[in-house]
């Protein structure tokens, strides 16, 4: 298996995963928000992975230059739902 077989495999697992965290809890509960960081911890830290290693390849084909925005989106995506899960379990 090479490289980018990896990549794409820890992203799909990922993606299909991340939300799993999440399911057992209801909307607006401390125990949800915190599900909430998990999944974007999760989803953050494999598109990072994803990232940096489709952006080492200097000549991408059009395969790789959607894999590398795809996760490029979806890093952005887990880092706000890090984010908001941060700022809902700051205390007021």
């Amino acid at each position: 298996m090479d490289g980018r077989a990896k990549r794409v495999l820890v992203y799909t697992a990922s993606i299909l995963t991340a939300p799993m965290p999440v399911m057992p809890f209801e909307r607006g509960t401390r125990e949800f928000a915190l599900a909430l960081m998990a999944c974007g911890a999760i989803l953050s830290l494999s598109s990072s992975y994803v990232v940096r290693g489709e952006a080492r390849i200097k000549h991408r084909a059009l395969l790789g230059n959607k894999l590398l925005a795809a996760a490029l989106v979806t890093l952005l995506f887990g880092m706000s739902l890090l984010a908001g899960s941060i700022v809902y379990l700051s205390p007021t």
